[in-house]
C-alpha cells in the first residue's frame, strides 16, 4: 500500500510528537488529508479521526458515510463537487479505514459528537451543507439536536435512505451478521448483492460495456480497500450496534423542524437496510423542502444514481442560497 507520512496537529493545537500515515489518493483536484483528535473526556483514549478535504471552493459540504464504510465511498461526490465551487469534507468514523478504534460500546450520539468536533477542528462553524447516508443520516439527525447553534452551523441538511429508529429489514441485518464468518471476497460480493438492485448490477457498465455494474462496483471497492485498512470484527459490530440502538423521538424531530434549516429527504423503492417507510415518516415529521424518490435504486444511491444525486444536491444547495440571497442582494461570492 502506498502511503505518505504527514505530521498531525493535535486537538489542543500543539504538534504531535509522532507521525501518522495517510493513503495516497489518485485525484487530480486539490485535496488535503489529516487527523483530528476527538473524544477527549468522552472516551478512555482520544480517537484520531482521519479526514479529507476536497476542492477549494467557498461553499462547505460535509458528507457522513454509512455503516462500516470508509470516506472514500463518496468518491463520486468528492470528485464532482471538488471541480465546482465547493470544498467537501469526508471522514472515516471510529474503527473504519484510517481512524482508530475497535470494539467500543458507543452510539449515534457519540458518533455525532465526533462529527461536530471535526467540524470545529477544521473551522467549519457556520454555513455547512451537511449530508448523511444511511447510518450517516442517523448521525446527521443527532448532530442537529446536539449542536449548540445548528441554524448557524448548518445551512442545509440532507438525509439519504435513513431512519429515526425502529426495526430494519432482515436481509441487510443477516448479511452484516453472517459476513463475519466468510472471506473478504465473499463479504464484498454479498454486500453488493444486498445493496444494489439486480437489474442495475446485471446491466453493462456505462464506462466499459465489457463489464457489468457488479464488476464495476466490486473493482471500485477493491481499489478503495487497497488504499485503506481492514476493519476489525469488533469495529464492525460496534457500528452495527450503534445504528441499531439509534432513536430520535417525534419530539426531537419537531425540534429539528422548528430550526427551519432547509432539509432534503431522499429514499428509494427497494432497500434491504432501511425500510423506505422510515423516509416517509421523516417527510411527515420534518416537512422537508424536497422529498425525492429514486424508484429504481437500491440502498447505495450515491453510487447507483450518482449523476442524478449530484445534480439534485447542486440544485438544492443553489436554491437554498438563492432563498437567503435574493438576486438584488446577492454578494459577489457564489452560494
Amino acid at each position: 500500500m502506498m502511503t505518505e507520512l504527514v505530521f498531525e496537529q493535535e486537538w489542543s493545537g500543539n504538534d504531535a510528537d509522532r507521525e501518522r500515515t495517510t493513503p495516497k489518493l489518485p485525484w487530480q483536484h486539490p485535496y488535503k488529508q489529516g487527523y483530528c483528535q476527538v473524544g477527549n473526556g468522552r472516551t478512555a483514549q482520544p480517537i484520531h479521526l482521519y479526514y479529507e478535504l476536497h476542492g477549494q471552493g467557498p461553499n462547505k459540504v460535509a458528507l457522513i458515510q454509512g455503516l462500516n464504510s470508509p470516506c472514500q465511498a463518496w468518491d463520486y461526490q468528492t470528485t464532482f463537487f471538488a471541480a465546482l465551487d465547493y470544498t467537501v469534507l469526508v471522514f472515516d468514523a471510529r474503527g473504519v479505514g484510517w481512524t482508530g478504534g475497535s470494539w467500543d460500546w458507543y452510539n449515534t450520539e457519540e458518533w455525532a459528537r465526533d462529527f461536530l468536533e471535526l467540524l470545529d477542528y477544521v473551522g467549519w462553524t457556520e454555513d455547512v451543507h451537511a449530508l448523511g447516508q444511511s447510518a450517516g443520516g442517523q448521525v446527521m439527525l443527532k448532530a442537529l439536536l446536539l449542536d449548540k447553534d445548528p441554524t448557524k452551523r448548518f445551512r442545509s441538511a440532507s438525509l439519504l435512505n435513513t431512519t429515526a429508529g425502529g426495526t430494519r429489514p432482515l436481509a441487510g441485518a443477516w448479511t452484516l451478521a453472517t459476513n463475519l464468518f466468510v472471506t473478504p471476497d465473499q463479504q464484498i460480493a454479498r454486500l453488493i448483492r444486498t445493496s444494489y438492485t439486480k437489474a442495475w448490477l446485471d446491466a453493462p457498465s456505462e464506462n466499459d460495456s465489457s463489464k457489468t455494474n457488479f464488476d464495476l462496483v466490486r473493482d471500485r471497492i477493491m481499489t478503495r480497500n487497497a488504499r485503506s485498512r481492514p476493519q476489525t470484527p469488533g469495529a464492525m459490530l460496534s457500528q452495527a450496534i450503534a445504528s441499531l440502538r439509534h432513536w430520535v423521538t417525534a419530539a426531537d424531530l419537531e425540534k429539528i423542524k422548528a430550526t427551519d434549516i432547509p432539509t432534503l429527504v431522499v429514499t428509494n423503492a427497494w432497500d434491504n437496510f432501511v425500510h423506505t417507510s422510515h423516509s416517509y415518516y421523516l417527510k411527515e415529521k420534518l416537512e422537508p423542502r424536497k422529498f425525492v424518490i429514486f424508484e429504481d435504486a437500491g440502498h447505495i444511491v450515491p453510487t447507483e444514481k450518482y449523476k442524478e444525486l449530484n445534480n439534485l444536491l447542486d440544485i438544492f444547495w443553489h436554491e437554498v442560497y438563492n432563498e437567503s440571497n435574493p438576486p438584488n442582494e446577492q454578494p459577489a461570492s457564489p452560494l
